[in-house]
């Protein structure tokens, strides 16, 4: 698309992948991705679906060994309460790191780019 606004319908209730490539005028490329729910609003019972996942992370450009600090705060269950568990995969090898609290640091041994 060459607009950065689009819109979906989708015909079914489920959960979706969404990811989206972008191109900066100097032939560079960044990702990103979302789970979408899309619920059924002609059901009685309570749509229960997967807790919604977000991440961020600061700095969002770091130098190895400096600390970077993920936050899944925003995260929670399908009625918005917190989530219990998280579980952080940095992409750089490192075992995932599993974690009762949403916020924590982690050092990049590499210089790279990190899904």
């Amino acid at each position: 698309s060459k607009t950065p606004v689009v819109e979906h319908a989708y015909a079914h209730p489920g959960v979706y992948p969404v990811k989206v490539t972008v191109h900066d005028k100097f032939g560079k490329s960044g990702d990103a991705s979302i789970t979408q729910r899309v619920i059924d609003p002609q059901k009685r019972v309570a749509n229960i679906g997967p807790p919604y996942a977000q991440v961020t992370s600061d700095p969002s450009e770091s130098r190895v060994n400096e600390p970077v600090y993920f936050d899944a705060s925003k995260s929670h269950d399908f009625k918005t309460r917190p989530v219990v568990h998280y579980v952080f995969d940095f992409g750089d090898g490192t075992p995932p790191l599993h974690s009762k609290v949403p916020k924590v640091p982690h050092p990049y041994v590499q210089r790279g780019a990190y899904p």
